[in-house]
């Protein structure tokens, strides 16, 4: 397990912290985060990003570069939440934790925005339910970059295969069962598209066509269309690109512009949130 941990905070960190950014170790409720904020704030709002890793890895620190780019790119600050990974700490840690985060955001005051990628894209969603359920105060938007959002068929390694490199349906398998340990995958809280859609923030998404997960994309834009015909998804295709090829910000020109554009957009419907509760 540390070996692969390595890896994947090896690819995640060869981006670096873009010049202008400010990083900082801190800690929310208990929770260790990273704190990035660009020298440009345009917004008082602030992102609260979960990293992806199949939740057995990754790390808020690690997520330097991505969660970087995208507090340029937002105007924004981006706290990256550090949750605990399993299989030391399956399911619900790391929702307990991301929900421990967003509720001392809360206490500052500011708008929010929930963003994932990957496995960090599922928990936001997961999230986002647990907040509705327990009728807290919603985040004013959701960023999903490549969601893990089925883990079910993950755990029969019956997921299609596509052409990417790094997600195979023995990995997602068994990342399944370090995080899902004994609970059913198809609670909503581990695999959030078998869960109630409805009533949910404005949703941006980005997917990419020669990835695995992009068909839980595609399953999330059509319960949506079912379940919440008011709800708003924004969601972004792109073609011949690998599962969370936004990782490669500063080094992919597609990833650069992946990026730039999913910032601007979560930005917009921060603003647009915010402005209709000034006219309320």
């Amino acid at each position: 397990m540390t070996r692969k941990r390595k890896v994947v905070d090896l690819i995640a960190g060869a981006s670096k912290t873009p010049a202008g950014v400010a990083a900082e170790s801190d800690s929310l409720d208990g929770v260790a985060v990273e704190r990035l904020t660009p020298r440009a704030v345009r917004s008082a709002g602030v992102i609260l990003f979960l990293h992806g890793g199949g939740y057995a890895s990754g790390s808020a620190r690690g997520y330097r570069g991505l969660a970087g780019a995208l507090a340029a790119a937002s105007g924004m600050q981006i706290v990256v939440a550090d949750y605990r990974l399993a299989p030391e700490h399956p399911f619900p840690a790391a929702l307990d934790d991301a929900l421990s985060v967003y509720r001392a955001l809360l206490d500052q005051g500011a708008a929010i925005a929930v963003a994932g990628d990957s496995a960090g894209g599922g928990l936001t969603l997961a999230l986002a339910q647990r907040i509705r359920d327990m009728s807290l105060p919603a985040p004013d938007a959701l960023g999903l970059i490549c969601p893990w959002l089925d883990l079910a068929i993950d755990r029969a390694a019956a997921r299609p295969p596509a052409k990417d490199p790094l997600i195979t349906p023995s990995l997602t398998a068994e990342w399944c069962t370090f995080y899902a340990g004994t609970h059913d995958a198809r609670e909503f809280g581990i695999s959030p598209i078998y869960g109630n859609l409805a009533s949910l923030p404005p949703i941006v998404m980005h997917s990419a066509g020669d990835d695995p997960l992009a068909i839980d994309a595609d399953k999330l834009e059509r319960e949506l269309a079912l379940q919440s015909s008011d709800g708003l998804l924004i969601h972004r295709r792109f073609t011949k690109r690998w599962h969370d090829f936004h990782l490669q910000v500063g080094f992919l020109v597609d990833a650069d512009d992946a990026v730039a554009l999913f910032g601007a957009q979560l930005a917009g419907l921060i603003t647009q949130q915010t402005d209709k509760g000034r006219t309320k």
